[in-house]
């Protein structure tokens, strides 16, 4: 089974040629290059981020004030990953459930009820000793803000990011190293895929790819080409609202790909 994109003839976007695919033959001097390029868009994805969450955030200071009411107490730790901005998202009206349906019928969109520490003691129930390049509850923070951002369900990602990694054992042709959550760029055939800089840029890029295939248009700014290198390649726009419509799409062939990540996504939210 080939990885995500593999279907799409389509070039990439010219933006996404910042960050290229690995290949068997790359040197030490050109994967250098790669990382040093994916490095500067990938601070300037965030910093356009940073800038619209301190904005955000001072109309809430605002607002509160206003209210006389006082203010959450905030943290410094520039380590801890964002929290998620729930007036933000498009699911910010929807009751969040952990309801997972059979079938691949299990809607992509909405929010979870869950936590990521419930996401971090599953996959480490399954594999004490994953591979990640961070520990998987900082991983599963970063998943737990990004997708209450982006109206689209945690543990489902989660879920597709376990089915894509082996449990964070990564016995294909990607390696932990990648940050690389989704198989994006990973075509089969020893095709590594994509490289990431760092986890949060990993996480964006799986948050940001998933909207290109459920949203006719981003829901927030940041899912697009910069975060992505394989945004564009996802057309038509729009064409999955439950996990059986990745089949065949996200993977190739990938039959029941949305069944097998549902599967997943049951275990995680299994009493």
């Amino acid at each position: 089974m080939t990885g995500c994109g593999a279907d799409d003839p389509q070039p990439l976007a010219s933006v996404s040629a910042l960050i290229q695919p690995a290949t068997s033959t790359s040197t030490t001097e050109a994967l250098l290059s790669q990382r040093q390029q994916a490095s500067a868009v990938h601070e300037r994805v965030m910093s356009e981020y940073r800038e619209r969450m301190a904005a955000a955030e001072a109309t809430s200071t605002t607002d509160s004030d206003t209210a006389q009411s006082p203010a959450a107490p905030q943290s410094t730790a520039e380590s801890e990953p964002p929290s998620a901005d729930s007036s933000a998202s498009p699911a910010s009206s929807q009751a969040s459930t952990a309801l997972v349906l059979i079938g691949g019928q299990t809607p992509l969109t909405g929010i979870w009820s869950g936590t990521a520490e419930q996401l971090a003691s599953y996959l480490l129930s399954e594999n004490p000793w994953p591979l990640f390049t961070v520990s998987p509850l900082t991983l599963a923070k970063l998943y737990v803000a990004y997708c209450a951002e982006a109206g689209l369900r945690a543990d489902l990602l989660w879920a597709q990011m376990i089915h894509e990694t082996g449990y964070g054992s990564y016995s294909g042709d990607v390696s932990p190293e990648q940050n690389n959550y989704a198989g994006i760029g990973a075509t089969g055939g020893g095709a590594a895929g994509v490289y990431f800089l760092t986890p949060d840029a990993g996480v964006l890029a799986h948050v940001a790819h998933m909207v290109a295939y459920v949203y006719d248009s981003s829901p927030v700014p940041w899912a697009n080409a910069y975060t992505d290198p394989r945004f564009d390649s996802v057309s038509p726009r729009g064409v999955a609202s439950v996990l059986a419509d990745l089949n065949g799409r996200w993977a190739v062939p990938g039959a029941d790909y949305g069944q097998a990540v549902e599967t997943v996504a049951q275990a995680i939210n299994a009493p």
